[in-house]
């Protein structure tokens, strides 16, 4: 050896050597003085602890909130979740640079208070604030919010859940369809506001720190190493024990013995550890992108014991749709009745601060986006949400400004008669089965209006005609009765019967002259189906003689003589009799008279006929004689609807003539609700017109329904249709009636019927199961505060059950003499008569020398009805 060599050997074993001595020096020192020591590094670590949580707590501070409120249709897939998760994870990495790890996460809070089904908020640092209002969900809308206190409740009760099972274990990745918050929604849906029922559910996140990944990693490697270096070990002791067993036995000696084997023992191998399956080892951490630290917090409370427990236990059962290879298990021990977790006063202190300042710490909970992806958005499309008592109004007789609506059995049992606001109740559709309740449905809503706010009128059009009679008892009250109108045009009870009259020309209540021929006009050519091209010289006659007649009646009125007014019936005494016609003519102005004395004289006989030959079917029918063939009109329904009066009309639909009153009726009521532009909108009463049978109704109006639909809104008219099949009502009236509904309702008919209700509430309810629905059972959407609701699954509500204690059957006979009487009804046989001799009325007065102004203190009111001379 060299000297050099031997030198820097000397020297290494010096330096040694005063390593050891600086080791044991320490070492004693620190037994010396270990208080001391013990002592400085508490506080060292105390003081950094101190430190850590004062910047956490500051860069807890100021943390903003959205709401988010998915659409009707809401229906995310995979990778919108998946571009969510990642929005929230770059959220919670927004805060400044010096917040602890701790404070850097994003929070999504469930909440339910019995006041709404589940509301949705994102919280995160207020630097995040742009990447949570940006949500991937096309159909969400992010709004911000503040957080409110809530008012403290007597009863709390507080839980964790934490990931159960090795790390590297998945939950199961639970479908999107149904919607993985249902069973939340449903843990949630009993609550009740009243009670101070409360439950929030938060979930904390952050993306998972790559070296943080590395270590987790680097561990579950070595230890996979490790177990299979044990597993080869064990391997190789149970080879070596094995071969010693098979040497040491009687058989193997003898085999040696006889074969001359002299060897020895035989060399055994020993067994290689296994390689590792890196992919099998690491399970969700093998790949990083994506991976997320959770910490999942509940919170229920309530003013009556044990609610808030029964909550949280609900809660706690629908987190097991979550459970797979994995589980979220509610975090504590238990010791048979006891139970030491979050909510115990040891470890309650820490889950408050967490839950108020949104900090992650304690057990270590890693999931994949899949993993939680039902919670990652808001309650989609397949989401069955629970009506609250607070969603819907309650009704209940006499309530002014609502309309019922069927009765539903909430979340907890309880069946109430929901109902829906007036105001917005503006157009309704009911589709299903005859027999299954629209009409009665229906016969309850009138019952509503008539017990309700005195200032709405309503209009029933009933083509049974048997409506009225099960109606009767419950509108037998004086204040109702009073406003009652009725006009039965089937005919049913004979001469004797009792009917109102209505004059189709008649202006003595301030009609427009105009207004009222163009819709005598309209009315008849598009019931008889005229064209210019097919009917030209009798659409010209016909608006000649209603324009000539309508002259007529302006002069009797300004004379102060309504009662000579001329009819549709004397049409043809106009067109048939020249003395007559003349002296209409000579009352003409100039350019209107030439018409009549120079072209009307050129037609031939038979130009005429198709206008006399409807008008000669309407003065057949005795109904229709005695309806129409007075001079002034008792029935006014533009009265009815500015004083609130109730109006039943039961029209016959046996043929054209039928069809040709019903459209001179619904267009009489389209002018009447137009003519209200001149009324300042705040006055202009809402009118709620119910039409039973719409098939058979459209058929005799069907133009005039559809424009009812879509431009009588904004004057106060409200429609209600009923029908059998959807798809036989005429196209125009079923998609006006469609696209402006604010009530839809369906009960079992055909899978094709019932598929059309379907289609507009976006496949929620199958039409299947809709067919299948029992008797007086409906599906129903309605629109409550501007939002719509359902579809719901509700009972008919009956009108014993909703008004039985304001039946009065004794007073039915009343009611209809009353109704008459409000109507200024006569006897059908002595209206006929009226009607057959009223030529001669109007021919008095085109007498030059009768047709002078009567005194001004005579004159008529402009506005209101009229009574006869013979009321």
């Amino acid at each position: 050896m060299t000297v050099h060599a031997s030198g820097e050997i000397a020297t290494v074993w010096q330096m040694g050597a005063a390593l050891v001595r600086i080791a044991l020096g320490a070492a004693s020192f620190a037994g010396d003085h270990l208080f001391l020591l013990t002592a400085l590094t508490t506080l060292i670590y105390g003081a950094a602890a101190a430190a850590v949580r004062q910047l956490a707590n500051r860069g807890s501070d100021g943390r903003v909130r959205f709401r988010l409120t998915p659409g009707a249709t809401f229906d995310p897939d995979e990778e919108q979740i998946w571009r969510q998760a990642t929005l929230l994870a770059r959220a919670a990495r927004s805060g400044k640079w010096w917040v602890p790890a701790r404070a850097r996460t994003v929070r999504v809070v469930l909440r339910a208070d019995g006041t709404r089904p589940l509301d949705y908020f994102l919280e995160g640092p207020r630097a995040s604030a742009q990447l949570l209002a940006a949500t991937p969900f096309k159909q969400v809308t992010a709004s911000k919010t503040e957080q409110k206190r809530d008012k403290r409740r007597e009863f709390t009760v507080r839980a964790e859940f934490t990931l159960s099972g090795p790390l590297t274990r998945t939950l199961r990745e639970v479908p999107l369809q149904p919607d993985p918050l249902q069973p939340l929604v449903d843990a949630v849906a009993t609550l009740r506001s009243d009670l101070g029922d409360l439950a929030e559910v938060c979930l904390d996140l952050q993306p998972v720190g790559r070296w943080q990944l590395k270590l987790r990693r680097w561990r579950l490697l070595a230890e996979a190493r490790e177990r299979a270096r044990r597993t080869a070990r064990r391997e190789s002791r149970a080879a070596h024990a094995d071969s010693a067993d098979a040497e040491g036995s009687l058989r193997y000696q003898l085999s040696a013995l006889l074969n001359g084997d002299t060897s020895g023992n035989r060399m055994v191998l020993p067994a290689q550890p296994r390689p590792i399956d890196r992919a099998k080892t690491l399970g969700k951490l093998h790949e990083s992108a994506g991976l997320l630290r959770i910490q999942l917090l509940v919170r229920c409370s309530s003013d009556h014991k044990g609610r808030a427990e029964a909550r949280l236990a609900h809660l706690a059962a629908a987190f097991d749709v979550f459970a797979g290879p994995a589980h979220l298990g509610r975090r504590g021990l238990s010791f048979g009745p006891w139970r030491i977790g979050s909510d115990h006063r040891i470890y309650r202190r820490a889950f408050d601060e967490r839950w108020q300042r949104a900090q992650i710490h304690g057990p270590v909970s890693w999931v994949r986006p899949q993993e939680i992806a039902g919670l990652l958005k808001p309650p989609t499309v397949h989401c069955q949400l629970p009506i609250l008592a607070s969603d819907l109004p309650r009704y209940s007789p006499g309530a002014p400004a609502l309309m019922p609506q069927g009765w539903h059995t909430g979340p907890d049992g309880t069946e109430r008669l929901v109902a829906s606001t007036l105001t917005e109740t503006k157009f309704s559709v009911r589709v299903g089965k005859s027999g299954y309740g629209k009409t009665e449905q229906a016969l309850v809503q009138f019952a509503a209006l008539a017990h309700g706010n005195p200032e709405v009128g309503g209009l029933f059009v009933d083509p049974h005609g048997d409506g009225l009679a099960a109606l009767a008892p419950y509108l037998a009250h004086p204040e109702i009765m009073a406003r009652l109108l009725c006009l039965d045009l089937t005919g049913r009870h004979g001469d004797q019967a009792r009917m109102g009259t209505w004059n189709p020309l008649g202006l003595e209540h301030g009609q427009d002259p105009g207004s009222v021929a163009q819709d005598v006009v309209d009315t008849f050519t598009k019931v008889l189906g005229w064209t210019d091209a097919s009917h030209p010289r009798a659409m010209t006659i016909l608006d000649k003689a209603v324009e000539a007649l309508v002259a007529v009646n302006n002069a009797a009125v300004r004379a102060g003589r309504p009662d000579q007014q001329a009819t549709l019936f004397q049409i043809p005494t106009l067109l048939t009799k020249p003395a007559w016609r003349n002296a209409v003519v000579a009352g003409l102005e100039p350019k209107a008279a030439e018409w009549w004395r120079t072209i009307y004289p050129t037609f031939s006989d038979d130009a005429t006929s198709p206008v006399l030959n409807p008008l000669e079917r309407l003065f057949k029918n005795r109904v229709t004689r005695a309806l129409l063939g007075s001079p002034t009109s008792s029935y006014n329904i533009r009265e009815a609807m500015d004083t609130g009066k109730l109006v039943w009309i039961s029209p016959s639909a046996s043929g054209p003539t039928d069809r040709l009153l019903i459209s001179l009726l619904f267009r009489d009521l389209f002018r009447a609700t137009l003519a209200r532009r001149d009324m300042p909108a705040q006055h202009r009463r809402d009118f709620h017109a119910f039409i039973d049978e719409l098939i058979s109704v459209s058929a005799m109006a069907a133009e005039i329904l559809a424009e009812m639909t879509e431009e009588l809104r904004k004057f106060g008219l409200r429609l209600h249709a009923m029908t059998q099949l959807l798809q036989r009502v005429p196209t125009a009236v079923r998609t006006s009636l469609l696209q402006n509904a604010s009530v839809l309702s369906s009960s079992a008919g055909s899978v094709e019927a019932t598929g059309l209700v379907a289609t507009e509430w976006h496949g929620r309810i199958d039409p299947v199961g809709i067919s299948h629905l029992p008797r007086f059972h409906h599906y129903v959407s309605l629109t409550h505060h501007g939002r719509m609701i359902g579809p719901l699954l509700i009972r008919n509500p009956h009108l014993e059950e909703v008004f039985g204690n304001l039946a009065r059957p004794n007073k039915t006979q009343l009611l209809r003499l009353t109704a008459d009487t409000n109507l200024s009804a006569r006897p059908v046989a002595y209206l006929c008569g009226v009607a057959a001799e009223h030529d001669a009325a109007v021919a008095e007065f085109l007498r030059p020398a009768r047709n002078t102004p009567r005194p001004a203190g005579q004159q008529p009111p402009a506005e209101g009805p009229i009574d006869p001379e013979f009321s």
